[in-house]
C-alpha cells in the first residue's frame, strides 16, 4: 500500500495567498487543516468530490492534489483565475467547474456521493437553505463534510482582514455549534473533527 504524501509536501506544492503567509506567520496553517479533515472522510478514491463553494481554490487545491476529480464552483467565476493558479496546470485537469447556487444545487435527490463544504456557511446569507440543499443531494451511502470557523477561527480571521483588507470578517447567520442538530436531524452518524481553527462535522448514513 502506498504511504501518504506527508502534509507539508503537499503544502508546499499549493500556491499560498496573502492570508495564507499571514497565516503562518501566526502559527496557524489552513491547507494543512484541509488536508487533515478530508483524510479523516475517507471519500472513496474513484469518486468525484462535490465542493461548495470554490472561493479562492484552497480546498479545490487540496482535493486535487489528494488525487480527487473535484466539480466545483460559485455564484460567479470571479475567482476562478485564482483557482487555477492555486490548482495549478499539473492537477487542472481534475478540476471541473460550473456556476453553482448553492440555495438550488443542479444535482438530482441523493445523486451525489461525496461532498464537502468548508468555511463557506458563514458567507451565506441563507445557510439553512444552504445546508438543506447539500443534505437533498447528498446520496445515503456517501460522506458529506461541513465546517467552519470556531471561535479561534474567527477571532483569527478577524484579525487577519483587519490586517490585510482594512475590514471586519463576516461572522455569518449559523454556527457550527446550531448546525450540528440540523445534520444530526439527517444523518444516522456524525463525527466531529476539531483542528485548530476549524470545527468540521463528518456525517454519513443519510436518513432520507
Amino acid at each position: 500500500m502506498d504511504r501518504p504524501v506527508p502534509i507539508h509536501l503537499i503544502v508546499r506544492s499549493i500556491p499560498p495567498s496573502i492570508g495564507d503567509d499571514l497565516l503562518h506567520t501566526w502559527g496557524y496553517d489552513l491547507v494543512a487543516e484541509y488536508i487533515q479533515i478530508v483524510r479523516k472522510a475517507e471519500f472513496p478514491p474513484a469518486e468525484p468530490v462535490l465542493e461548495v463553494a470554490t472561493g479562492s481554490g484552497r480546498m479545490s487545491a487540496v482535493l486535487t492534489r489528494l488525487g480527487f476529480s473535484v466539480i466545483t464552483g460559485d455564484l460567479s467565476n470571479e475567482e476562478y483565475g485564482r483557482t487555477l493558479e492555486r490548482v495549478t496546470p499539473a492537477h487542472s485537469d481534475k478540476l471541473q467547474y460550473l456556476l453553482l447556487d448553492m440555495e438550488k444545487l443542479p444535482f438530482r435527490d441523493h445523486s451525489v456521493r461525496s461532498i464537502v463544504c468548508l468555511n463557506t456557511l458563514h458567507e451565506l446569507q441563507d445557510p439553512r437553505t444552504c445546508l438543506s440543499e447539500m443534505i437533498r443531494v447528498h446520496d445515503p451511502d456517501g460522506t458529506l463534510v461541513v465546517g467552519d470557523f470556531s471561535e479561534t477561527g474567527f477571532t483569527t480571521m478577524q484579525r487577519l482582514h483587519r490586517a490585510v483588507y482594512g475590514n471586519d470578517h463576516t461572522g455569518g447567520f449559523l454556527k457550527m455549534a446550531d448546525a450540528r442538530p440540523l445534520l444530526a436531524n439527517a444523518y444516522h452518524v456524525i463525527r466531529e473533527v476539531v483542528t485548530p481553527l476549524n470545527i468540521s462535522y463528518i456525517a454519513s448514513r443519510n436518513r432520507r
